[in-house]
């Protein structure tokens, strides 16, 4: 079995997917004007001079503080709904035009990235990719957001699990 794995931020989209979503969230009462503008300001950042590993973990800790208490299913739910308005405008064609190709030819594609699992999996749906690796915030028993990552997909772990992955599903990383 062949294989595809497409990086998502700025490589099938043309920005970070989580500030793609800062409108939907504050127009669901998530997040206020000051998060918007700080989110659109640390993605102009990102744009022009990248980020480094410490600086995404600041990132990373900092939403995970913001989200924490959130309720799973409502976060769900305001990405559904702004998925086509949000999603549509940033997709490179050349990205949807590779994953058609890889369809095409029988490999199976699958979208990896560092964003949660609440953004990815519904993105990786919108495309009709196979699947996706991404990171996973752990929610507690009444579904709500801890503060805590089960599963960090990014660096080393997005590769091990690209690996294991393939294992599970006889897929040839060679080819």
């Amino acid at each position: 079995m062949r294989a595809a794995f497409f990086d998502l931020d700025k490589t099938v989209i043309a920005k970070a997917s989580i500030p793609a979503f800062g409108r939907p969230l504050y127009r669901g009462g998530m997040i206020n004007r000051r998060l918007v503008a700080r989110a659109l300001v640390s993605q102009l950042i990102y744009v022009h001079l990248g980020a480094s590993e410490q600086k995404l973990a600041r990132v990373r800790e900092s939403m995970l503080t913001l989200t924490k208490g959130w309720d799973r299913d409502q976060i769900t739910e305001i990405v559904r709904e702004a998925l086509e308005d949000t999603v549509e405008p940033i997709i490179y064609a050349e990205a949807l035009d590779l994953i058609e190709a890889h369809r095409a030819a029988g490999h199976r594609v699958y979208l990896v990235s560092a964003s949660p699992d609440v953004i990815v999996l519904p993105l990786a749906a919108h495309l009709g990719v196979d699947g996706a690796i991404c990171s996973r915030p752990l929610v507690d028993e009444d579904g709500r957001y801890t503060g805590e990552m089960e599963f960090y997909a990014y660096g080393p772990f997005k590769a091990d699990a690209m690996r294991e992955l393939a294992e599970a599903e006889g897929i040839d990383l060679g080819e």
